[in-house]
């Protein structure tokens, strides 16, 4: 319990700590009282509590943790709280991460058992389900609270048998920690202790996980030189675990997915173990590390109906002679949030470039951008005081960022509090996002702008950084990709806006700077070439003498400048040594361009697809034009929409279209005029084309019936152009 890791704190009524008496009753349909004195040690009491972490680190402040075993011959059972909106739907994609316990690897006695398991499960006695002995007795030891009791032996040679006894329409995933392989007597009678005797090779190595149905008779087989003993089938893909003790949290990522949107006869689950580093919590993806396995499940043994498709979903476990500490601390829950956070990175020294494997080298002191986009998928409950834990790695120095939320009204980005990267050694960034993501605003965007390193003697290497996103109802996480930072013995710096902004008629100096890396090298400033790009067209070359320190200006004549210019350069040395490349813009008389553009947009959701629909846009659309020329000075914006497309490669049936303010309607598939604007004030004007747009105009979605569900994505290219669209005028 000290060493808990960080995990999600829920309201008690979340999950139910199942009632072993009340599922007794209900099954055999009489009192049941266990003897005092039977044979199998086990009683009506559930061991399992919920209870609070006792880790003193304070970042895993008010993890709840289940409790389910901690001494012999004890049985616990928690299942969600279907009230509480906590259940495991299988029409959707579902996932539930947790970090699990099984104690440390050897008791007083030398051994330690018997495990614990997840279970999905529609059985009649719900919330308060557990595997019964014929006559009503709690399951421990060897059946994990969930597969049949293997317990009378004279009377109980068939498996149908044993099968009732187990947890009814379930399946099940086991984390078995004893390895039950007796072989008893001809005869003999007591507890069943032969599960697990066709597994592995006959040592306590061969600790397992494994999955399967506990209430068909096809699990269990019977010994034919011992009847009335069985032992379990395990599968095909169940996997040996040798450090499933081990004093050890262990992260465990269940994933559920239907065999498609409307065929929820089959679905697969996954589990992947040993996923995260317990102490960091840095997803793991060596696959010498992560076990993962899948496997194929047929709902019809659920026992669902076509309007229910909501499984209980929780944990047993138990104990034999031989004692467990039996702990689980959950991240995710999940009817609660799905959401996933996507990473990337970028260049902006060289236009806004992504970083890929395949395009992974930077030069020193390049403008750097990391983004994280945080997608929430669902379902019953917001996503709220998210607090974002970001790694700084090596080489790179955050100097800035914001938080946008593009599907959510008044969508300008929040600038992140600036003591955030006050500290320049920090090694971690720690700030609270501020708003919730909902199924109304369903995406936050966080970018983290800064530099990476000024000067590389040799190659640098930026590792992969670890960020964490823990909020109410989900922790999540995400790892960006390492690059590479060149060396340059060359290089060059600026201390000019991105956008110079100049008269007409005005001669722009750009200042600049070159250094040299490392100590050892002798600076040649009098004898530097600077090759130059103006509008993506060479000019010549200019020789550069730089003062003691390196120091430059640029010169650039007024009369080779367009109104919108994009200027690069780099600089070589009398000895071949070639400098990083610098990019600016150049404005003459004004600029007009983008401010800010939403990066993704989104129409109202639909139950159904039944009637040919309109849909209206989804929250208040921001499309900036900024515009610092004179009065008088004119700009329209083009709209081009590509397809809509599912996931599942489905064409949308329908189209993206422009509805004008007189209500006529426009195709967008080519490049047509949405916005058209004439400057009324020499002041700078921030225009959104879209506060004009109501619910009946402006871009809207035309949905046919017949569409397939899904979440369908395209792109739309927004174009400004500085006159009025020749296609507007006529």
């Amino acid at each position: 319990m000290s060493t808990a890791p960080k995990g999600l704190n829920w309201n008690n009524d979340a999950f139910v700590v199942a009632n072993f008496q009340a599922a007794a009753e209900k099954r055999l349909r009489r009192p049941v009282i266990v003897p005092s004195n039977n044979m199998f040690n086990s009683s009506m009491t559930n061991n399992a509590q919920i209870t609070q972490s006792t880790n003193p680190d304070p970042n895993t402040k008010g993890t709840s943790v289940i409790k389910m075993t901690n001494d012999k011959y004890q049985t616990g059972a928690v299942w969600s709280n279907m009230n509480s909106d906590n259940y495991f739907d299988i029409q959707h994609p579902q996932r539930a991460s947790m970090w699990l316990y099984f104690g440390p690897a050897t008791s007083s006695m030398g051994f330690v058992g018997d495990g614990m398991a997840f279970v999905l499960q529609n059985d009649k006695n719900k919330e308060n389900s557990i595997a019964l002995s014929a006559d009503g007795i709690p399951v421990n030891g060897q059946a994990l609270g969930v597969w049949g009791a293997d317990w009378d032996h004279e009377n109980q040679s068939f498996p149908d048998r044993l099968a009732k006894t187990a947890i009814q329409k379930s399946w099940a995933l086991e984390f078995d920690t004893f390895v039950n392989r007796y072989k008893p007597s001809i005869g003999g009678t007591g507890e069943g202790v032969s599960f697990d005797l066709n597994v592995g090779d006959g040592n306590n190595g061969d600790r397992h996980i494994a999955g399967n149905y506990p209430a068909l008779a096809t699990t269990y087989k019977s010994d034919g030189d011992y009847p009335g003993f069985f032992t379990m089938d395990h599968g095909k893909n169940y996997k040996l675990h040798s450090n499933l003790v081990d004093g050890k949290w262990h992260h465990v990522t269940i994933t559920w997915t239907p065999k498609s949107d409307t065929d929820h006869s089959q679905g697969t689950i996954t589990y992947a173990y040993n996923d995260k580093d317990p102490k960091s919590g840095i997803p793991i993806t060596d696959p010498n590390q992560v076990v993962q396995t899948s496997f194929n499940i047929d709902t019809k043994n659920f026992g669902l109906t076509e309007n229910n498709t909501k499984l209980y979903w929780g944990f047993t476990g138990s104990t034999g002679k031989y004692s467990e500490n039996n702990l689980l601390v959950f991240e995710s829950i999940p009817s609660f949030v799905d959401a996933e956070a996507v990473p990337a990175i970028y260049d902006d020294s060289q236009g806004g470039t992504e970083i890929t494997e395949s395009n992974n080298t930077v030069d020193p002191n390049s403008d750097i951008r990391y983004t994280y986009t945080l997608n929430y998928k669902g379902w019953t409950k917001n996503w709220d005081k998210i607090s974002t834990k970001v790694d700084v790695p090596d080489h790179i120095k955050f100097t800035s960022g914001t938080i946008t939320y593009p599907n959510s009204a008044g969508n300008k980005p929040h600038q992140i509090n600036p003591s955030v990267f006050s500290n320049s050694n920090a090694t971690k960034l720690n700030f609270l996002l501020p708003d919730k993501l909902t199924p109304e605003s369903r995406t936050a965007i966080i970018e983290l702008h800064g530099k990476t390193e000024k000067n590389a003697t040799e190659t640098l290497t930026v590792p992969a950084a670890h960020a964490s996103f823990e909020g109410d109802n989900l922790i999540t996480d995400a790892n960006t990709i390492p690059f590479k930072i060149r060396y340059r013995k060359l290089n060059l710096y600026s201390d000019s806006p991105n956008i110079i902004k100049v008269k007409e008629n005005e001669d722009v100096y750009i200042p600049a700077q070159v250094t040299y890396a490392g100590s050892n090298n002798n600076p040649y400033y009098q004898n530097l070439t600077v090759y130059q790009k103006l509008n993506n067209n060479s000019t010549e070359t200019q020789s550069i003498t730089a003062d003691l320190s390196g120091n430059f200006e640029l010169p650039i004549a007024s009369y080779s400048l367009d109104k919108i210019n994009t200027v690069s350069f780099y600089v070589k040395d009398q000895d071949g040594n070639t400098s990083n490349t610098i990019t600016r813009q150049i404005t003459v008389g004004g600029n007009l361009a983008f401010d800010y553009v939403q990066n993704i947009v989104s129409f109202k959701p639909i139950n159904g697809s039944f009637i040919d629909e309109i849909l209206p846009r989804l929250g208040k659309w921001q499309i900036n034009v900024v515009d610092s020329r004179e009065k008088g000075s004119q700009w329209s914006v083009q709209a081009k929409a590509s397809d809509l497309v599912s996931e599942d490669k489905n064409k949308l049936l329908g189209n993206l279209f422009y509805r004008d303010a007189n209500g006529k309607d426009h195709d967008i598939d080519k490049e047509f005029p949405v916005a058209t604007h004439v400057k009324d004030t020499d002041d700078t004007q921030v225009k959104n084309i879209a506060d004009t747009w109501t619910d009946n105009s402006g871009i809207l979605l035309s949905a046919k019936k017949g569409n397939k569900a899904g979440i369908y994505k395209g792109t739309i290219s927004w174009s400004l152009i500085d006159s009025l669209s020749n296609k507007n005028k006529a």
